[in-house]
């Protein structure tokens, strides 16, 4: 009804144009435009409105307006667009619609505007929709310009849009997943789909034995079951811890775990050995620093390096950097070893895409059996040990580690033992304390206890002092001539030998055990018994000089030494020869064989140095004498001389020998022998002064060596101390009588004369 209103008030307009042909200002004119006219009341020609404007009236002209609008040829008013239509424009600007149009099948039409294609999620079914269909539910969808919902394919599963009733596409169910009823789901616990396009909840199967299958596995092997203390039965969903007493590996008999390789032991001749032994197999040890190994196997060449851009922290696994030049760890992106690369985590590369199928069935994280743990054994966390060293285990089902209990004192047993006495110890040079796994070798310096059985020591003993242990399980008595002062000595040598001046009998615990005796012993270095000192020798001591006659520390002489010249030697003392003699040769053991010093010569003794014949002292000057066996110089009595052994005065003066009075006439003085000297007189024996008996008295003279004094002459005098008389010189003519009385004894006497 809207619609034809300006269709009639066109035709009216133009009936009116035609049959009037001029405008009458009186009357208002719709639907038309007329031109300003500058003449008041002139009629004009006017035309209808164009398309896409409206006219009120002749003089206004608009724009049809918004795309919900639109205005054919003469329109009065804008004409609003019918519901399921669009408003179309005629090569003009989008203000100036000139027609609608009815919407077309898969579109919709609202407000004018151009036709929209039907969204995707919804249809549109029939012309003329003003709005778009919602498409359903899940088990359809719709495409951008539906007309109608399309049913999802097997396999398939909807997608898009807000929620299930507005599904736009449908994709295939990937690898893990299955899809029914256009909704996709992941396999279940326990299943696998390892291909696309499932459609039942069974997906590809169940898990395969050692493995387990969480929600969205892709493979039989998706997961490796972790361990030797789990066990994955087929179809498992998650791993199953082994129950206590049971177990799937069995310790060290299993190729080396992943991060580990087996070093071989090395080849050598083992000898034949009383006590029992068994070689452990070889042992799995970390790979090189730097690389990294996934699998379980036994070669070092399994370890590998992890490239450039990944490392590893524990050996099993390589982590990724960020980049080559960030070290930062990566979070999107993860090492493919079977590739030994890095690759990027996209809504494409899922880490389910890279299952734990490497494995082998039955390995190490592929347990899916569980077995009862035997005797001699206990199991842990899934793993058989053999009951340690020192052990034993004599039940089944066993779960502590120190089995049933410890091996017993005098036995040994080694690993996988079920009896606390599995093995006698052996012989004496092994002992066996409790908990011993093997024999244990007796230590050099020790010894196995002395009150065990042979076969069954228990414990070693350090080796005491004056002993020695090599280690045999024996103690020996360290030999006579040595010593041992400490604890643990090994071999014959013990401590050393026994010291100088002393003996050492076996099993002696002090270099100076024993003190040699006394003198008539001696006892070198490293002695056993104490030697008896030979006949003209005596015993001394290396580090001290012995004198004769010495009887101070001889309990621990170390040698004997020959009686030297001037010495004798008895019963290992080393006498002088005594005061007066000297000795003349070695070895000497009398004292007899001590000879008198010969006459001119003194011998002396200590605490001077003993006498030989070499040695012999000269008496000294004339004023002493040396009778033969002279311990010392004589010195000559007042009023004697010496003689040599000639019986001489002149010459050996250094070697007298005897004595003698000085006879009258003589005086002597320092066992020389002089003449009285002129002017006196000796008329006794034994002189030593000088002026021998004196002065010549007066009368008298005294030539040198008078006896008695001399008269003087008649006719001559001397008045005391004369050596000769002196003549008065009296003449010759008076007589003698007269000269015979005169007095002689002074000058004066010279005139004492009368020839009256």
């Amino acid at each position: 009804m809207v619609a034809t209103i300006p269709i009639v008030a066109a035709l009216l307009a133009l009936f009116s144009t035609k049959s009037h042909g001029l405008h009458n200002d009186a009357t208002p004119l719709r639907g038309y435009h007329c031109k300003e006219d500058t003449h008041t009341d002139a009629h004009e020609p006017c035309v209808l409105c164009p398309e896409g404007f409206y006219c009120p009236d002749k003089a206004t002209m608009n724009k049809c307006g918004s795309v919900d609008l639109y205005c054919p040829l003469g329109s009065v008013l804008p004409t609003s667009v019918s519901k399921g239509y669009f408003t179309i424009e005629d090569a003009g600007p989008a203000d100036t619609r000139v027609a609608q149009r009815k919407c077309e099948v898969g579109h919709f039409c609202t407000e004018g505007l151009e036709m929209k294609v039907c969204p995707k999620g919804h249809y549109c079914n029939a012309t003329g929709m003003s709005e778009p269909l919602v498409c359903g539910n899940s088990t359809v969808f719709c495409r951008e310009g539906s007309i109608e919902p399309q049913p999802v394919t097997e396999g398939f599963y909807s997608v898009g849009g807000s929620s299930n009733a507005t599904r736009a596409e449908q994709t295939i169910a990937p690898k893990g997943h299955f899809a029914k009823d256009g909704i996709l789901f992941e396999c279940p616990r326990g299943h696998y789909g390892n291909t696309s396009g499932l459609f039942t909840d069974d997906c590809s199967g169940i898990c395969e034995a050692g493995w387990y299958c969480p929600t969205a596995s892709t493979n039989a092997r998706q997961v490796a079951c972790g361990g030797e203390n789990h066990i994955c039965p087929k179809g498992s969903s998650s791993p199953q811890p082994v129950r206590d007493g049971y177990y799937t590996t069995i310790f060290n008999e299993e190729p080396c775990r992943p991060g580990k390789f087996r070093v071989p032991l090395p080849e050598e001749e083992v000898g034949v050995s009383s006590v029992r032994a068994k070689l452990s197999k070889d042992s799995c040890i970390l790979c090189p620093a730097g690389t990294h190994k996934p699998l379980s196997g036994d070669s070092v060449s399994l370890c590998l390096d992890c490239g450039s851009r990944a490392y590893t922290t524990d050996g099993i696994k390589c982590e990724c950097y960020q980049s080559a030049t960030d070290k930062k760890l990566s979070t999107k992106s993860f090492y493919d070893w079977t590739s030994g690369t890095c690759v990027d985590i996209t809504d494409e590369v899922m880490l389910k895409d890279f299952p734990d199928d490497f494995h082998e069935p039955g390995g190490q994280f592929t347990k899916a059996v569980e077995h009862p743990c035997e005797v001699a054994h206990y199991c842990k966390e899934g793993i058989r040990h053999k009951c340690a060293g020192g052990t034993y285990g004599d039940k089944e089902m066993e779960t502590n580690s120190a089995c049933s209990g410890h091996c017993g004192a005098g036995y040994y047993c080694p690993e996988a033992s079920s009896s606390p006495t599995q093995y006698s110890c052996g012989s004496v040079d092994v002992f066996c304390p409790p908990k011993s796994s093997s024999p244990t070798y007796v230590s050099l310096g020790y010894y196995s206890n002395e009150s065990d059985p042979a076969d069954k020591k228990t414990s070693q003993h350090l080796c005491p002092p004056g002993y020695y242990c090599p280690g045999d399980g024996l103690r020996y008595q360290c030999p006579a001539g040595r010593y041992g002062a400490s604890s643990g000595l090994i071999d014959s040598e013990c401590d050393g030998e026994c010291k100088s001046g002393y003996f050492c009998k076996p099993g002696s615990t002090s270099p100076i055990q024993s003190p040699c005796g006394n003198a008539t012993v001696y006892c070198p270095k490293a002695s056993s018994v104490p030697i008896l000192v030979d006949q003209g020798y005596y015993s001394a001591s290396e580090i001290y000089s012995i004198t004769a006659n010495y009887a101070g520390p001889n309990a621990t002489h170390d040698i004997q030494r020959e009686c030297e010249v001037g010495y004798w030697c008895h019963d290992g003392i080393k006498f002088y020869c005594p005061q007066g003699t000297y000795g003349d040769e070695t070895g000497s053991s009398n004292l007899d064989q001590c000879e008198p010093c010969e006459e001119g010569f003194y011998c002396r003794s200590q605490p001077a140095p003993p006498t030989t014949k070499e040695t012999q002292v000269e008496c000294g000057d004339a004023s002493r004498y040396c009778p033969q066996g002279s311990a010392e110089p004589r010195d000559v009595d007042l009023g004697y001389y010496t003689l040599n052994r000639f019986g001489k005065e002149e010459g050996l003066e250094t070697q007298r020998t005897s004595q003698v009075v000085c006879p009258p006439g003589y005086y002597c003085q320092n066992g020389l022998r002089f003449k009285c000297k002129e002017g006196t007189y000796g008329e006794t024996s034994a002189l030593f002064d000088d002026n021998c008996s004196g002065f010549c008295p007066r009368g008298y003279f005294c030539p040198e060596n008078t006896v008695h004094p001399i008269p003087c002459s008649p006719g001559s005098y001397a008045s005391g101390g004369a050596k000769e008389c002196t003549s008065c010189e009296v003449p010759l003519t008076v007589p003698m009588e007269i000269k015979n009385n005169m007095c002689r004894n002074d000058r004066s006497c010279c005139f004492d004369y009368d020839t009256n």
